[in-house]
């Protein structure tokens, strides 16, 4: 009789840990991540909520608001390129934070970043639309950023180490 052992499988966690961490290894890549979910809460957010639409601010059409949007494309272009070359995990994934900060423009029409940065700064603020959908997504999102900050520290006290 074989006594085989199979490799331990590798779950979703395991998975969740590489994309976002490096298995608490990455602290920048981590707070990207957390930036990414915090764009996404804040879109939905600003769809479902009545409240958050007071904290965006609408810029007129005019040159300042072609200003900061062709800022906007030209930095995101360059990046684009330069991750190409480079091809960087880190910087693709810096990409997709990119393309949702564009889409988070082109649904809120916010480009003062009001709504995004009141999400950023209180990551931990839940507002209740009754209870369905919106806040099961919420509920899940808000856990997702503070399992990510817990990670961010552990990268943060990986990189001390490694550096010392």
């Amino acid at each position: 009789m074989e006594n085989t052992m199979s490799a331990p499988q590798k779950g979703l966690l395991y998975y969740f840990n590489r994309i976002t961490s490096n298995d608490g290894k990455d602290w920048f890549l981590t707070l990207t991540w957390i930036f990414v979910f915090e764009i996404i809460s804040s879109i939905i957010e600003y769809y479902n909520l009545s409240i958050a639409r007071t904290y965006v601010i609408d810029i007129q059409d005019g040159v300042f608001k072609e200003f900061l949007i062709a800022i906007f494309v030209t930095f995101f272009i360059w990046h684009f390129v330069y991750s190409i070359v480079n091809m960087h995990r880190n910087q693709f994934y810096f990409l997709i934070m990119y393309g949702l900060l564009g889409l988070y423009f082109y649904i809120t029409k916010d480009m003062t970043f009001n709504l995004l940065f009141h999400n950023i700064i209180n990551p931990f603020e839940f507002e209740f639309n009754g209870f369905g959908i919106y806040t099961i997504v919420q509920f899940t999102i808000k856990l997702i950023i503070i399992y990510l900050i817990f990670k961010m520290f552990q990268g943060f006290k990986y990189s001390k180490l490694k550096n010392s």
